[in-house]
């Protein structure tokens, strides 16, 4: 759900979106236990190429009051190779109060590089200690993006983690992949989406019971 660089080199702008999702997921998990969560984003890109953006999500967790489910802030550097392709670069710091498959509240930070086209954009982002665990990985990302018909947007996305020594306590089957396919529309100022993600191996885990990883979500944003 962060987004990094927009990949160009154009005067200063502030923009922003708020969002509705039937569940707040980041590479293959839940981190709203499979609860509907509200997203604000906003993001600076100025004209030399540094850029900066926050995200803040929340959630009724198990309580009639909402609950702070992440905030993630980032800065970066983007700078465009040729009138198709920019590469990208930057720091990532993730806040997570609220416990995440029981293992309670927790942070981490990422480093990251990255290539983006017209239609395509992959990163690899780099953490020395991925939910606070003291574990080192990689994390390799793809995503692609098509017009269809109907005024159809199509996104496609895979990533998979790779975990540098020893593996997370909560990762008993090693390394992790995840996948999303993701169908969206605007309808005047709102953006309507269907998303089908999944990914393995393993199932999810929250409020005491294992999930299937493999969901489908919807929202409705509007950006500013």
């Amino acid at each position: 759900m962060v987004w990094v660089a927009s990949g160009t080199e154009a005067s200063a702008q502030v923009g922003g979106s708020f969002a509705i999702e039937s569940d707040y997921r980041l590479r293959g998990y839940s981190l709203s236990a499979g609860r509907p969560s509200l997203i604000g984003q906003i993001s600076y890109d100025d004209s030399s190429g540094a850029y900066a953006n926050l995200l803040v999500a929340g959630a009724l967790l198990g309580g009639a009051d909402p609950a702070l489910v992440a905030v993630t802030g980032g800065v970066g550097y983007a700078k465009r190779l040729a009138p198709a392709i920019s590469i990208d670069g930057g720091v990532l710091h993730s806040e997570y109060p609220q416990a995440l498959g029981g293992y309670g509240a927790t942070r981490y930070t990422e480093v990251y590089l990255g290539v983006l086209g017209n239609n395509l954009a992959s990163h690899v982002y780099f953490s020395p200690d991925y939910f606070g665990s003291g574990i080192r990985t990689l994390y390799a990302e793809v995503e692609a993006t098509f017009r269809a018909p109907g005024k159809l947007r199509l996104n496609a996305h895979a990533g998979r983690l790779t975990y540098l020594g020893r593996t997370a306590r909560w990762a008993g089957n090693g390394d992790q992949y995840d996948w999303r396919i993701t169908a969206s529309r605007r309808f005047g100022v709102l953006d309507l989406h269907l998303a089908l993600s999944g990914g393995g191996p393993g199932r999810d885990y929250y409020e005491h019971d294992s999930h299937s990883k493999t969901v489908l979500t919807g929202g409705v944003g509007w950006t500013f």
